[in-house]
């Protein structure tokens, strides 16, 4: 029996109803993550390191950021979202909230 690292099966693991929750987060995580960087190509490194994504839970996803950022990702929201369930493949990712930190 082999044993993958869970950073393989966190990328290539397929959304499915048998998928573990936990497995299904972290992958979401790890996607919106890459889709806020990609989304806020325009914003400085260290204001991005301060965009944490914090959970997802039940469609769902939480992020915490500075009050300018926070709010500029509110604004980029329906493109945000679009782009990270791409990245899923499929509607994952029902809504975003976005805390400030």
């Amino acid at each position: 029996m082999s044993f993958k690292p869970v950073g393989s099966l966190i990328s290539t693991s397929v959304v499915r109803s048998k998928t573990p929750d936990a497995i299904l987060a972290l992958r979401v995580r790890q996607i919106a993550k890459e889709a806020i960087n990609r989304e806020l190509f325009d914003m400085p490194r260290d204001l991005l390191a301060a965009i944490k994504v914090k959970s997802y839970r039940k469609g769902v996803l939480m992020v915490s950021a500075p009050q300018l950022l926070a709010a500029e990702l509110q604004m980029r929201s329906g493109g945000l979202k679009e782009t990270i369930n791409r990245g899923l493949g499929g509607k994952i990712v029902k809504g975003l909230r976005f805390r400030v930190s």
